[in-house]
């Protein structure tokens, strides 16, 4: 694959959206997930109800890609990236087949992208970053379907950014080949579909969303510079979830025989 715009760089890709869907005190699901555009590579879930309306959100993700240009450079993309929340949830309805969910948490990742050239030298960009989310949701839930529409309002914070000083990143200092103490900023909305079908255990996973940079703008599509394409800000990614059944530490009263 040739790389389509010279000195193209990624520090930051989001993860698939974790859509939690526990229902009752007990509840443990975890989940395995391909991100097809938009958001990382390999994305795990996992999310358990210690009470009747606290829910608890664990996540990580890898995100790797490896190109070759037509100067014979290869590019070669890593980040790693993992987050926790915590977060209310509330069942309604006649049947109690509505959910509704609000999840909160932080995350911490970090990126390498660098180009390897055959007679010139080599170009290494890396950076570290965090990030805030507030996500609430609402679903249907079934025995054997699952659907929720989520909204993550996410702010990321890159920092320890060092990059060579392409045109792109003037605005860096200068006086230097890199720098190694920029940062930057940005918010993102993230809403996102997710269902789940098949069995009362297993169920695949289907989701799509979008990312819509809405705080600093430019500074995302900085660290994202692919997503200036428009495709990369559409979401799809699809995998497994394992539903675990109801898993107590102590027994509970109210449930016992």
């Amino acid at each position: 694959m040739v790389f389509p715009i010279t000195g193209c760089v990624t520090l930051y890709k989001p993860n698939a959206i974790h859509s939690p869907l526990v229902k009752e005190k007990g509840d443990l699901n975890t989940g395995v997930s391909i991100g097809a555009s938009g958001s990382g590579l390999y994305n795990l879930q996992a999310a358990y109800a210690p009470s009747d309306n606290i829910g608890i959100m664990l996540d990580g993700m890898h995100h790797k890609r490896r190109l070759s240009g037509a100067d014979s450079s290869v590019q070669t993309l890593n980040i790693f990236f993992g987050e926790t929340g915590v977060g209310y949830f509330s069942r309604f309805g006649d049947k109690k087949n509505g959910l509704f969910q609000c999840y909160g948490g932080a995350g911490y990742g970090k990126s390498t992208d660098k180009i390897t050239r055959l007679h010139e030298g080599n170009d290494e960009m890396s950076a570290k970053y965090f990030n805030i989310f507030i996500q609430p949701g609402i679903a249907l839930t079934r025995k054997n379907f699952e659907l929720a529409f989520d909204l993550r309002a996410n702010y990321v914070n890159l920092f320890n950014i060092r990059s060579p000083l392409y045109d792109k990143f003037e605005w860096w200092n200068t006086d230097f080949r890199s720098h190694s103490d920029t940062s930057l900023y940005f918010i993102n909305l993230e809403p996102t579909l997710t269902m789940k079908a098949g069995g009362k255990k297993l169920k695949g996973i289907v989701q799509l969303g979008l990312t819509i940079p809405s705080v600093n703008p430019n500074s995302y599509f900085i660290v994202d510079t692919y997503s200036l394409l428009g495709f990369p800000l559409i979401k799809f990614s699809f995998g497994l979830n394992y539903y675990f059944g109801r898993f107590t530490l102590r027994p509970d009263p109210e449930h016992s025989p």
